[in-house]
């Protein structure tokens, strides 16, 4: 026991001296303990003391803690990435009909899609509106409106959902198309640049077996 209070001791000294309050209220009490030696401050001297120590203690204001760095961003295309798998979970848990299940997976996959050019949206922010609209506020409602339906896998059921996430499968192909379409413009402007630059070139898929240098040997 005697030990487990000795341990204990230096630590608690320790942080009391690390306190700059307590640093302040040391000071001030050892000024007036060295004015009384050289001046003479009577036999109060130890009151006066213990209240200049006081009076440093409360009137230091407290050191202002250290800002903690800001929390790193998570990119959006992961944060809808996970909202997508969080709803299609939900669905997939609750065993629908196949014929919802294939439609989510084409949604999903023009999700990923999108997600993956993501930085090809940023000169159309209103498409990337979409696609968080699209995943983070529809495809739940649509998920969870079905799932509260006690007769889920009725015909007429699956009927109107399919038709929802179709709407919303097309809404995302949209985007997907425009992306491709942009992709062939600037396949097609590189491939009018080089035809202004070295003339016609030869197709992948033409034989190259009587050209000048080419080497039988594998």
């Amino acid at each position: 026991m005697v030990s487990s209070s000795s341990s204990g001791t230096p630590g608690g000294f320790q942080s009391f001296l690390v306190s700059r309050r307590n640093q302040v209220g040391l000071l001030l009490a050892i000024l007036v303990v060295t004015l009384h030696i050289a001046l003479g401050l009577g036999f109060l001297w130890p009151v006066a003391a213990a209240a200049a120590y006081g009076a440093g203690v409360a009137l230091t204001p407290p050191a202002k803690p250290k800002e903690l760095p800001p929390p790193p961003i998570t990119p959006t295309p992961i944060v809808l990435e996970d909202a997508m798998r969080e709803t299609s979970g939900r669905l997939f848990k609750a065993g629908p009909p196949s014929a919802v299940v294939n439609q989510v997976k084409e949604l999903e996959a023009n999700i990923r899609f999108v997600l993956k050019e993501w930085d090809h949206l940023q000169p159309t922010p209103e498409h990337r509106q979409t696609m968080w609209n699209v995943v983070k506020v529809y495809y739940p409602e649509v998920i969870s409106t079905y799932l509260d339906v006690p007769q889920f896998r009725d015909e007429a059921a699956v009927s109107v959902v399919v038709d929802s996430l179709t709407t919303l499968t097309n809404a995302v192909a949209r985007i997907k198309k425009g992306i491709l379409d942009d992709n062939l413009r600037a396949m097609d402007s590189q491939a009018q640049f080089l035809r202004g630059e070295f003339g016609a070139l030869p197709g992948l898929d033409d034989d190259l077996s009587g050209s000048a240098g080419y080497d039988k040997q594998p």
